[in-house]
């Protein structure tokens, strides 16, 4: 059988490979996680899920700490 390969990435913002898991954005954000999972209940954070795993796009995190 042949090695499988992995997918193309596509660059752009709306790329779901592109994101931060919550343990990563917490840990970038110096919060816990709990804190992330309460910015995302309130709509702080835009996120997507992926196979059950919720993921934060990488490209909101840099806009914010560009303005910051």
């Amino acid at each position: 059988m042949a090695p499988m390969k992995q997918p193309a990435r596509v660059a752009g913002k709306d790329n779901p490979f592109d994101s931060y898991s919550l343990a990563h954005l917490a840990h970038r954000l110096r919060v816990t996680r709990k804190r992330v999972r309460q910015m995302l209940q309130r709509g702080e954070l835009p996120f997507v899920q992926i196979c059950g795993q919720i993921r934060v796009p990488r490209g909101v995190i840099e806009k914010q700490s560009e303005n910051d």
